[in-house]
Parts: structure tokens; sequence; C-alpha cells
């Protein structure tokens, strides 16, 4: 390691070099394991064992008691710091107000979940008050959800045709016109829609006790864009029957949607003129109030117009009135009483534990998303893992409540976070007002046409469909993005939406890989002005030192990219197979030329390579160095004869000048006549001789596996045989963990690793020697007048005048 004292200043001429040769040295140049030595803490214990692990962790005191209640029952803390002064009244009026949102909704996506409409009632009361008791936003409307539902939907109708193929008709049953009309089918799919809240709460469970939210960090933007607007298509082909009052054959499997769009347009002739006018006035009704009253007065209404429960008041109040019961498929009896709890039956369970898994996903994914939201805009801290308990609380212990599984609905969200709700308590106040709606005024709504709930769905679902808008957002940030969108929403779309979330998780996994094999790594450059490093190629003012090449590789190093980081490495600084390879070739070109010109001349080596292993070196070197080295070196050189020696048995080793020119890339492959390979010229091979450093950036390296670290050391060796040094900078704690394990050290000396990108530049700056030899045209030895001639060309000599012309250095 070179030692420079702080502060010190070195610098050569300016002119052709321009500031490049001036560098400032605020302090000693590091390399890792010397800063380390002096920096490291001696007691630091990087991986405890288990024993102190537990040790650490398994103790007992009223803080650590009350810490990990408080955590796992945030409702406590709550109440113990609740100002009821300054909250009371705005918890009591945002719980009223969303309670109001929860009653239509309740009624719709108990439909949507194909099961009871009480079902939907109940999963907007048990999932709220448990969230009361477990979450951690105060803004998280917990309850019937579109997306989810529709998912459970999809995987209940699934397991009804299992129902219908064992199911026997008996007298008690051969009248009932439809499916939906007999209560054993009805019991059936409510505790499939049980069960699945079950299992979905108990995986929740699962991954909130062993901290795996960072499962859905797999999972994009566009894919959740994709697959709720796919989701959205099936919403709404699922109440287009309800909308025009027909009767059709529910269908499920890939293609489901087709069929049912077959069965629509089939049964189009059956419908009757009062349901779709029904459906047509719910509609305008909602997109009046929504789109221009509360839009337009949002910023002078207290609260949005409840227009949902508007619609559903009038619909009832109407329907009632004219009889429509008659002509109109109503809601019809609605139980108002409290359920007992029940277990729900789990046989056969192994047919849908995989949609319960990647329902369990959805839920977390698009409930913590919202909940972020909310967090950010109000300035508080939620707990990821607390949230996941808190969901898997929600779903598990409200399945023994009959509720099907429940999620987030971010319109009643945004809501409570429009009023400012203070806290979770305000999930109190709604469920009240939900538990007063079913035992008091649960058959007030049995009038309630069906074609008005159907529309509430439809008309929510306005956003969904808007979003798919957003796949040119996607064409245009990432292709890779666009990608996932299209064959999630197509697959959700025209197979099934259970289909479309497996093959769009799969592409989000298959488009990691492909990123991973498009890894960039390029040639990092110096600015004269600011001295910033960046991607040489694409700044103009990028220059590079002479003889140093610096690479940075953007991604993590491990066994998909590997071999991809070799070859960028060798493609944007010097490939040392290459070279070794136009070396050898050189070398038979010369002996054929020898051989036919008839000429005895002394094989040589170029500069000092190695090969199999073995270095061959001249008697004489020539060398200019910067620095503290002296200006002018001579080993094993008597200045006779003009300054030109004999050499020891001739000439094995050549002369070198050190340089501060910029690098020059090398020219675009030439095919050679003879053999096919690359055409090899002494040009081309003088230019990759002027490197004599290789250093890779490692501080955007945070992973290494062993591969990765077995390549560096391969790298490490490759460049040995042709003269190059290979430094790493700002190579990550655990990086090096992997290195020494792997055995890199012993092919990359740990003085090759430096603290930052400056120490490494500093030290290869600081040995620069660019070897003489490349620059020679001819080089001849009279034995009889013990007298040594060079030649060099016109371009080569104008360079080392330059050199020397600019360099201070004494003999």
């Amino acid at each position: 390691m070179v030692s420079e004292s702080p502060r010190r200043r070195f610098s050569a001429p300016s002119g052709a070099f321009g500031e490049e040769s001036t560098i400032f040295v605020k302090r000693q140049p590091f390399t890792q394991v010397a800063f380390d030595e002096i920096h490291l803490k001696e007691d630091i214990e990087e991986d405890p064992s288990l024993a102190t692990t537990l040790k650490n962790n398994l103790f007992c005191s009223k803080k650590r008691l009350w810490k990990i209640i408080s955590t796992y029952l945030p409702i406590i803390k709550v109440l113990r710091y609740y100002n009821i002064k300054e909250s009371i009244v705005t918890d009591i009026v945002s719980g009223i107000t969303i309670g109001i949102l929860h009653i239509p909704q309740a009624l719709a996506f108990g439909l949507l979940t194909s099961v009871k409409v009480e079902n939907g009632l109940y999963t907007s009361v048990w999932p709220v008050l448990l969230y009361v008791i477990f979450g951690t936003s105060a803004h998280v409307s917990m309850g019937t959800s579109a997306v989810i539902c529709i998912v459970t939907a999809s995987v209940v109708d699934r397991q009804a045709e299992n129902f219908k193929a064992t199911f026997e008709f008996n007298n008690a049953t051969t009248n009932f016109t439809t499916w939906e009309d007999i209560p054993e089918f009805m019991d059936y799919k409510e505790n499939i829609s049980l069960c699945v809240a079950m299992l979905s709460g108990l995986i929740l469970l699962f991954m909130g006790f062993l901290r795996l939210g960072f499962i859905t960090a797999y999972l994009s933007e566009s894919f959740f864009n994709a697959f709720t607007s796919g989701a959205a298509v099936h919403i709404a082909t699922s109440q287009l029957p309800a909308l025009l009052g027909i009767n059709v054959k529910r269908f499920g499997g890939a293609f489901k949607i087709i069929y049912t769009y077959q069965e629509i347009f089939s049964n189009i002739t059956s419908l009757s003129w009062q349901t779709p006018l029904v459906a047509l006035v719910s509609i305008a009704i909602l997109l009046f109030f929504k789109e221009f009253i509360n839009e337009k007065f949002k910023h002078k209404l207290p609260i949005p117009i409840p227009v949902e429960l508007l619609v559903v008041i009038l619909a009832t109040a109407i329907s009632y009135g004219a009889n429509l019961a008659e002509e109109v498929a109503v809601v019809g009896e609605i139980p108002g009483t409290i359920p007992p709890p029940v277990i729900p039956d789990l046989t056969g369970f192994q047919d849908y534990f995989v949609d319960c898994f990647v329902l369990a996903i959805l839920i977390f994914a698009n409930t913590i998303a919202m909940a972020k939201i909310c967090a950010k805009k109000h300035n508080y801290e939620i707990d990821d893992s607390q949230e996941l308990i808190a969901y898997g609380m929600c779903n598990f212990a409200s399945s023994f409540l009959k509720c099907f599984p429940s999620a987030v609905a971010p319109p009643r969200s945004m809501i409570a976070s429009n009023m400012g709700t203070k806290s979770t308590l305000a999930g109190v106040f709604v469920t009240i007002l939900m538990l007063l709606v079913i035992m008091a005024m649960s058959v007030l709504f049995e009038p309630l046409p069906k074609a008005a709930l159907a529309a509430i769905i439809v008309v929510a679902l306005k956003g969904l469909f808007i979003q798919m808008a957003d796949c040119r957002k996607f064409w245009r940030i990432n292709k890779f993005d666009f990608v996932i969108w299209f064959f999630t929403i197509v697959s959700v779309v025209f197979l099934d939406i259970d289909f479309g979330l497996g093959i769009g998780v799969i592409v989000s996994l298959i488009t990691v890989v492909f990123q991973t094999q498009f890894s960039r790594g390029f040639r990092v450059g110096r600015t004269m002005k600011e001295s910033a490093f960046v991607e040489h190629k694409r700044y103009k003012d990028s220059i590079e030192s002479n003889g140093v090449k610096i690479f940075r590789f953007q991604s993590n190093l491990y066994f998909a990219n590997a071999e991809i980081f070799r070859n960028n490495l060798y493609k944007a600084t010097v490939n040392p197979r290459k070279l070794l390879k136009f070396l050898k070739k050189q070398e038979k070109n010369q002996e054929r030329e020898e051989k036919r010109d008839g000429r005895k001349v002394s094989k040589t080596s170029e500069t000092g390579v190695a090969t199999n292993g073995n270095v061959k070196k001249s008697s004489s070197q020539l060398a200019l160095v910067t620095g503290d080295n002296p200006a002018f070196a001579m080993d094993e050189v008597n200045l006779q004869n003009n300054g030109v020696q004999k050499p020891y048995g001739g000439l094995k080793r050549p002369l070198s000048i050190a340089s501060n020119l910029t690098s020059i890339c090398d020219d675009d492959d030439e095919v050679d006549p003879e053999d096919g390979e690359e055409f090899v010229t002494d040009d081309k091979i003088r230019r990759m001789r002027r490197t004599h450093h290789i250093i890779i950036d490692c501080s955007t390296v945070n992973y290494m596996d062993s591969s990765g670290a077995n390549v560096l050391g391969h790298i490490s060796s490759e460049y040995e045989h042709v003269n190059i040094k290979l430094f790493l900078a700002g190579v990550a704690a655990s990086v090096r963990d992997t290195m020494e394990h792997a055995g890199t050290f012993e092919k990359i000396p740990q003085h090759h690793i430096f603290l930052e990108l400056h120490d490494a530049i500093a030290v290869a700056r600081s040995k620069a020697v660019v070897p003489l030899q490349p620059f020679l045209e001819d080089f001849t030895y009279d034995e009889a007048a013990e007298e040594s001639t060079l030649v060099l060309s016109v371009n080569d000599m104008q360079f080392c005048l330059h050199v020397l012309g600019n360099l201070k250095f004494d003999v």
C-alpha cells in the first residue's frame, strides 16, 4: 500500500493532460484491511451464536412486558393514550359515516360473493371490530371488498359444481326454479366461503409471526393494476344478469367469461323492462351525485353525500310502494339476529388451499398499501408485521361467525382519511351501527331490488376500468412492466381469476430473471471540472486515467449473472483471454517471418506476459513513475554505448515508460483472412497493453454468492497472466465475508481491496508503469558491435517525447 501524508498534493504539468493530472489527497489511501485495523470495533460480534441470541432476548421486565402486550394488542396503547376531548367527536362522526357506506356495500357484496346477503352484513361487523383490537391504522376500513369478493366467488362457484354433481333432488326440492333457491346449496356455498376465510386468516397469521411481509415485494404495481382491472371485468359480467333481470347458468374454469356472455345473449329476449329501468335509474343517480355533486362541491361538503344509501332507500321504497317484487328480483328475507358461532367444515380444503394462499397475499398487499398511503398522509407509523396479524385475525376469527374473507375498501378508507379519523376506535361506532341495522332494520331491506345493488357494484368499478389506461404509462416507463400487465390482464379476463393470478405471478418472476440477464455494467470516468465519477461514454467531459480502467456493475453478483458480469467487464475494459491469444498469435507470426527472412533474432515475450505460469523478463528496464518513487529509475543498466547496454543473455524484459494519457478503446473486431479469427495488429495489442490496473467499483453490489465470488477470483487470475492488477473498491462487509468463506482472497490479495474508489485510484496511479515494448516497431541487437538499436514510429516517438518533456525527473 502506498502511504501518503494528509493533504499532500501531487501534480504534473497541465497542457494536453488538463486538470486530469492533478490529484489532491486529503488523507492516506486505505485498503479495507488497514482501515479495519484502525477503526473496527474489537468487541463486535457479526454472527452471534444461537445461545447468545436467546440470552439477549429471553428476559422479562415491566417495560418488556408492556411492549410485548401493546405490540400484539394495539388497542391497549390506544386506550392508554386516548384523548377523549380532542378525538371522541371526530371518531363518532367518521364511524357513523363509514357505517352508512357499509350498509349498501354489505348487501351488494354479499351477492357478489355468491353467498347469502346476510353474510355480507356479518362481514361488515366482526372484521371491523377485530381490526379495532389488533390493527394499527386509524383509517383502514376492514369489511367487504369488491376484488376479494369476486376472487372468493370464483372459488365458491367452482366448489359448488361438486355439490351439484352429488346432490339428489327430492320432493321438497323439485319445485325450486334455480339452485340459489335450494337452502342446502346456499348452506354449502356459505361453508366454502367460511373455510376460505379461515385458511386465508391462518396463512396471514403465519406470515405475521414469521415476518414474511416482504413476499408482496415480488408483486409489482403493474401486476396489481392488471389483476384488479381484469377482476373488474368479471365483477361487472357477474352483475349483468341482475341488471337485465334474466337468469343465466353460472360457469367456472377457463374461458368462463366467454361462456357467460354466450348465455346472456341467448337469454336476452327473456328480460322484462322493469329490471333494466331500475338499474338505469340507479346508475344515473349514482353517477350524478358521485361525479357532479360530490366531486364539484367536495370542498364545501363536510362529508360526501352517501348516495349509495340514498339509492338503497329510494329503490326499497319504490319497490315496496309499487309492489315490484312480482316483476323484479328482490333481496328477500334477511335474518334479524346475530347467528351463534359455527365451526366450518374443512372437508376437501386441499382443493382450494392454493387459492387461499393467493387470496391471503391479495388481502395483505391491497390493505397494507392503503394503510401506508394513509399513514404517510397523516404522519404516523404502522407496524407491517402487526398488520399481518390483524388481517389474519379479521379473517380467521370472523370465519366462525359466518363471515367470508374481508379486506380494506379504498373508498371507505379514503373517506375516513379525509374526515381525519383519530384512532381505530372509530370502528367501534361502525360496528354499533351495523348491529342496529341487522337486528332492527334488516326487515326493511327485504323489498330491495337486486338490480339496484348490482348498479352500486358496477358504478363502484369505475376506477378499476379507468386504470386500464395505465398500460400506456407502463409501456413508457418499463417494457417489462407492460409485459406483466398484458399477460396478467389477458389471462385474468379470458381464462379465469385464479389462472390469471398464477400466470401473472409466474410472468413477474420470469421478468425478474430476464432483468437479471440484462444487468448492466459500464466504465467509469471522472468529469474534468467537478471530479465526479460518471459513466464514461455518457458524459462528454468525462476522462479516464491512463492505464487505469474503472468498472461498475449495477446489480448484485450471484449465480444468475456471474458470467454476464465477466463478459461485461471484459468488453468494457480489457479482455485478458483475447490479449493472451493475440500475443501468442503475434509470436507465431514473428517466428514465421523470421524463418522466411532467414534472420536469427532472440525470442521475446511481450512485456512480461505469463505464459504457462512462467514470467519472462528482460535484464534492462527503463521506468518513469510518479509519486515518491524515483522519477527516473534504472535497473541493471550502465550508461554505456549511448545509454544502451548489452542485455544479459539477450533481451528478455522490455523497456517501459510511464504515461498519463487517456486510454483508448478497442476497435471493432476484424477478421483474419488466414484463419477466420480476429485479426491481430501491433496497434491493437499496444493499446490493450497500456492498461495496468482494473478497478471494480463494488459499492453497488449488496449481495454475492459463491458463484460470484469464484468468478471474481478467476478474473483476477486471468488478469495476472497479462500483468494487469485487479483492485476492488467499496466492498460491503457481508460481501467480504462471502469472499473469505469462498476462498477468493487466495487469488485476490486483501491489500487489493480498498475502502473507497478514490483510494484504489490513488494507489493504482502512483504505481503507473506503462510498457514501452508495445510501441516498438523493431528491435535488433548486433552481437559483434555489442549495440542495440531501437526503432520507433513517428507517432510513438512523439508520444515518448511528449511524456519525457512534460514530466520532471532527475537522473
